[in-house]
């Protein structure tokens, strides 16, 4: 009798506000006490993880998609081509052997030989003009397309006959078609599996198009100077038809594509 009556004034002292450890009455939930909200829970009110589920959720436009797949299946290329080929040939695979080595065409046995996987980027162009005319140009009259795709077919015909005699002099027309294969493999792997960087989704159309526009425009002006830098200055070489060809359509180029990055960043 003693103890129980010691435990009532015990309770009656505290003022009735039960046992000593919180919520743990019939009923009560641990969400309730914001003291102890999260124990049971587990959800940590974190910032960055927040963020995270917001950008899954978050659609992302079908035009920044596309492109984003389209590069990444340019950089797959080009990494298999100057990584995995190169150690399987125990040779460096370079766009531009020339650099490292004037006579490497003339080699028996070169350590540095011309790759073409960047034909990855050029087979891109008809499809990266499509999404344009798909997403930009769909309420637009026809002679606003076609204004938009002739010179789309020009600069694809004259960098298909540009590169493409390459190709035949140094006879890599077979492994052409072979990047060209793989590709197509990869960009279909790609759009199949959903692989889309979370930082895209929240991109716009205009500002994907004009950053890609920009990079395109800034390779280009870079190669305009650097190649015959190189070429002249450092490995003095003399000066090529070659060179003419790619400073004559490099610089034009990177102007225009500059003048409508700026636009579409604006």
């Amino acid at each position: 009798m003693h103890s129980i009556t010691s435990f009532k004034r015990g309770s009656a002292s505290r003022g009735d506000r039960g046992p000593p450890w919180p919520n743990f009455g019939s009923g009560s939930r641990a969400s309730e006490n914001p003291e102890y909200g999260n124990i049971f829970m587990n959800v940590p009110s974190d910032p960055l993880m927040a963020d995270a589920t917001e950008a899954e959720r978050i659609e992302a436009d079908p035009f920044v998609a596309d492109i984003t797949r389209l590069l990444l299946t340019f950089l797959s290329v080009v990494a298999i081509d100057a990584v995995v080929v190169s150690l399987m040939t125990h040779r460096l695979r370079f766009w531009f052997p020339l650099w490292l080595d004037p006579l490497w065409a003339t080699r028996a046995d070169p350590w540095v030989i011309y790759s073409q996987s960047y034909f990855a980027g050029i087979f891109m162009i008809p499809i990266l003009c499509w999404l344009v005319d798909r997403d930009f140009l769909a309420q637009v009259g026809a002679a606003a397309r076609a204004a938009f795709w002739l010179p789309c077919v020009i600069v694809f015909a004259f960098v298909v006959w540009w590169k493409g005699s390459l190709m035949f002099q140094y006879h890599k027309h077979y492994e052409m078609l072979g990047w060209a294969a793989l590709t197509g493999v990869i960009w279909t792997a790609i759009r199949l599996a959903g692989i889309l960087p979370q930082w895209v989704r929240r991109l716009t159309r205009r500002k994907m198009l004009g950053g890609l526009l920009f990079v395109v425009a800034l390779f280009f002006l870079v190669m305009s100077v650097l190649d015959p830098l190189v070429q002249l200055g450092v490995q003095r070489l003399p000066w090529s038809s070659g060179l003419a060809i790619e400073m004559g359509f490099f610089i034009p180029a990177a102007v225009v594509l500059m003048i409508f990055s700026r636009r579409l960043r604006a």
